[in-house]
């Protein structure tokens, strides 16, 4: 095994952006290829290629590996081919992490004339090279499986890390805002964000029956991981001020929210002004509620409702336009306000829904 821990501290002080992605990223050997690979969040390489070059040179790998996360390129293919969609992103990189002035290695996938293109552009002319092979591995690549619950939180965290990566005051800052472009956006949604903060909830739960086997041998009897669950609060505002597309959208993603986790409960409640309706279902479940209202808007009813639950759940997810009145003092649930534009809250978190074709 090769220690590159220096080297991933090196990059967090002179290229932060690099050093945060690649500092998160597992290094693991692959004796199976021919030099080295990103595959989910992991750097992996063949000992002795990688054992042959300088640092400086590893330097620059573990910079390609952190573009590749950063790039999502894998989500960002689509139905293109995926090995020449992986060269024409490898082409991209390559070019920017020489224009800064890293050192390559050997035989890496280069070409002059795709410095200043997006992966996307450069994609498009290796098609015009590679047309028919190209078709037929698109076709194949069409009949690939879709991402379950536990990739979708994963690549949620990751994401997470790339925008605090973007962040970072990086010497190729322009660069990789120019090789990300408008993509920077889109992939790193709001979506995502809501994804990320609701599933940092979903834990284990602990039973003493059955116990941890963990140190049953020394007659220690501690509390053994029972199930995943997520108790979370919806409260949709159904006010005059939210029109029939936003009200559409918001249902939309309470839908995906229970197609996400496997094991949940959900009080879900409809107010303007007053509570208009409220139902409780857990995962299995159909939800059941009327959308009425059409008053004004007073967020007040619903902090009032939680502090009366039996048990606070673990977030409240408030989907709105913040045009209303808030409580006079602060939740004691976590708070997500949900909203199309940002705004000022006396507490919790705003989170924007984006335009669908950012």
């Amino acid at each position: 095994m090769i220690d590159f821990s220096p080297l991933k501290a090196k990059l967090l002080l002179e290229y932060p952006f690099f050093g945060t992605i690649a500092a998160a990223m597992e290094s693991v050997q692959n004796d199976d290829i021919e030099s080295f690979t990103t595959r989910d969040n992991r750097f992996e390489y063949r000992f002795d290629y990688m054992a042959a070059l300088d640092d400086e040179q590893r330097v620059f790998a573990l910079c390609n590996a952190a573009l590749h996360e950063a790039l999502s390129h894998t989500r960002r293919r689509g139905n293109r081919s995926p090995w020449l969609w992986e060269m024409a992103c490898d082409y991209a990189i390559n070019a920017l992490l020489i224009e800064g002035g890293f050192s390559p290695p050997p035989a890496i996938t280069y070409d002059k004339r795709f410095g200043n293109l997006s992966a996307e552009e450069i994609y498009a002319e290796l098609a015009l090279e590679f047309l028919d092979q190209e078709q037929s591995d698109r076709d194949s690549d069409d009949r690939r499986d879709e991402e379950g619950a536990d990739e979708k939180l994963s690549r949620a965290q990751r994401e997470r890390r790339t925008r605090e990566a973007l962040a970072k005051d990086d010497p190729l800052s322009e660069g990789i805002g120019r090789l990300l472009g408008n993509r920077a956006v889109a992939t790193i949604d709001w979506r995502s964000e809501l994804r990320d903060a609701v599933g940092g909830h979903y834990i284990s739960d602990y039973a003493l029956i059955p116990p941890s086997k963990k140190l049953l041998y020394a007659g220690v009897y501690l509390p053994g991981v029972h199930s995943r669950h997520l108790d979370l609060a919806i409260a949709i505002d159904s006010s005059g001020s939210v029109d029939e597309a936003l009200l559409a959208q918001f249902i939309a993603e309470i839908e995906s929210i229970t197609e996400l986790f496997g094991s949940y409960a959900i009080e879900l409640f409809v107010c303007d002004d007053r509570i208009r309706g409220r139902s409780r279902f857990t995962n299995g479940e159909a939800m059941h509620y009327e959308l009425v209202g059409g008053g004004g808007t007073d967020f007040t009813p619903i902090f009032d409702a939680i502090e009366r639950l039996e048990r606070t759940p673990n977030m409240l997810l408030y989907f709105t336009d913040l045009e209303g009145k808030f409580p006079p003092r602060e939740s004691s649930c976590e708070t997500l306000w949900i909203a199309p534009q940002r705004c000022d809250v006396p507490f919790g978190r705003v989170i924007v829904m984006g335009d669908e074709d950012a």
